[in-house]
């Protein structure tokens, strides 16, 4: 099967800090990952809309909803887990940048979702970067 993402810098412009690797092992990882992030969700968007879009690129084989780690309510991303590669590149081409529940999202490959992953790392417990703006979902506070 010949692969879109054959350019490692397009693979993911985002680099866990947390991934035990190296960078070549990273790259490696995300080459062959059928793990897809999806970020910049709104807090109440639910696990079934999630199948509901992604579903469309292939089958799913499990899907994790990221949590505030103090309150364990969602936080704006999620890992969708897929079956194949060409399901997982399917999902980067056709649903990265789509609208769900009014907000563009973003699909990045992701290197493989790991338990304790799910958990926002912001000091407050949710995403980092939430902590920095005041344009996202504000009655959910």
């Amino acid at each position: 099967m010949a692969s879109l993402f054959k350019d490692l810098t397009k693979l993911s412009a985002y680099r866990d800090k947390r991934f035990p690797g190296n960078q070549e092992e990273f790259e490696q990882a995300l080459h062959t990952s059928t793990t897809v992030y999806i970020g910049n969700m709104s807090f109440y968007t639910t696990e079934e809309q999630v199948y509901e879009l992604f579903s469309r690129a292939g089958e799913i084989k499990k899907i994790t909803m990221g949590l505030d780690k103090n309150s364990k309510t969602p936080c704006g991303f999620c890992f969708v887990l897929y079956y194949s590669r060409e399901d997982t590149e399917d999902a980067m081409k056709f649903i990265s940048g789509t609208i769900l529940d009014d907000r563009p999202i973003r699909v990045d490959f992701d290197w493989g979702f790991q338990e304790g992953r799910q958990w926002g790392r912001g000091r407050s417990g949710g995403q980092v970067r939430d902590e920095y703006r005041t344009d996202y979902d504000p009655d959910i506070l």
